[in-house]
């Protein structure tokens, strides 16, 4: 196997490689997805893996390193040929060990190497709220355009929010903005999946803060948010407790910290936006933004049920 960065005259680090014994062992679609090579760095064993087609989003890249270390405790280094900013920063960001051209990134030697281009990552700019929303309008239509006319009202925000919206989807390259007459109309840049992914960096957890509500008429309605809601569009068992959701611009939702009482008490996420603005049901929030406030989730059932709704919505 050829890898491309000389580790050995960078880092001044000692390399073999040979044939992966445990290649035969993995599940047929990672022995079919993958060339699986075990390197030594250093005397530091580990397993390399190339894709052998496109490179797989970070979940389920973080999968199926999980899955191949199932077979041997070693670390799992991705190899690829090249690498983009976006997802250089999105594998650094989600631990993900890579060698690709002139950058490497294998934390468990304690290195963060690029020779010409790797700088550290700054602090990712957010989303708006609106800024969101009116992604994630675009993301759940079925069209390779949307208008922004009539936006305001369906999502409860100003013309000038839409606008300032827009101008930052726009500035984070994340969609293109053309006119058709007056009306604004946004585009993606590839499709609806993988512009999922590539703004997972920038995408803003709807969730404010946790509150722990008396149970009573001030939540009755309220819809489910959190594991709950992941239950209800899935094949998750639901939680014990239920979560739910608040969003209000003017009224404040009191509660405490912790819970101290299950049985007086429920659980309340109080959100940045209106988590039913998009949502098709009205006692659920919507899909795309339960899957954000989830993301640190690492349960496997967890990230089965996100992936599986997932490919509901982009059928």
């Amino acid at each position: 196997m050829t890898i491309v960065l000389d580790l050995t005259n960078v880092l001044g680090v000692k390399i073999t490689s040979e044939p992966w014994d445990g290649a035969s062992r993995v599940p047929y679609m990672l022995a079919e997805a993958y060339t699986l090579h075990k390197v030594t760095l250093d005397g530091l064993p580990c397993v390399f893996a190339a894709p052998c087609g496109e490179v797989a989003p970070i979940q389920t890249l973080l999968r199926n390193i999980k899955r191949i270390r199932e077979v041997e405790a070693l670390p799992v280094v991705l190899k690829l040929n090249g690498l983009s900013g976006e997802r250089r920063k999105a594998l650094i960001e989600a631990r993900i060990p890579f060698v690709a051209a002139e950058q490497a990134y294998l934390p468990f030697l304690g290195v963060v190497l690029n020779e010409k281009m790797y700088t550290d990552p700054k602090p990712r700019e957010k989303l708006m709220p609106s800024a969101q929303l009116v992604l994630f309008s675009y993301l759940y239509q079925n069209s390779e355009k949307l208008h922004t006319n009539g936006l305001n009202k369906k999502l409860g925000l100003s013309a000038m929010q839409i606008t300032r919206a827009v101008r930052q989807l726009q500035k984070l390259n994340l969609v293109k903005v053309s006119k058709e007459g007056v009306q604004v109309v946004i585009s993606g840049k590839t499709n609806p999946r993988a512009l999922f992914e590539s703004a997972a960096a920038y995408l803003l957890d709807p969730v404010r803060e946790i509150l722990y509500v008396p149970r009573g008429k001030r939540i009755e309605g309220l819809p489910v948010a959190g594991l709950t809601a992941l239950s209800e569009m899935s094949m998750l068992s639901a939680p014990l407790a239920a979560t739910l959701a608040y969003f209000s611009r003017t009224d404040r939702l009191i509660g405490e910290n912790t819970l101290t009482d299950r049985e007086k008490q429920v659980r309340v996420e109080v959100w940045k936006y209106s988590p039913t603005a998009l949502s098709n049901k009205q006692n659920v929030a919507d899909p795309l933004s339960v899957v954000v406030s989830l993301s640190g989730e690492h349960d496997e059932r967890v990230v089965q049920a996100i992936e599986e709704i997932l490919k509901n919505i982009w059928r």
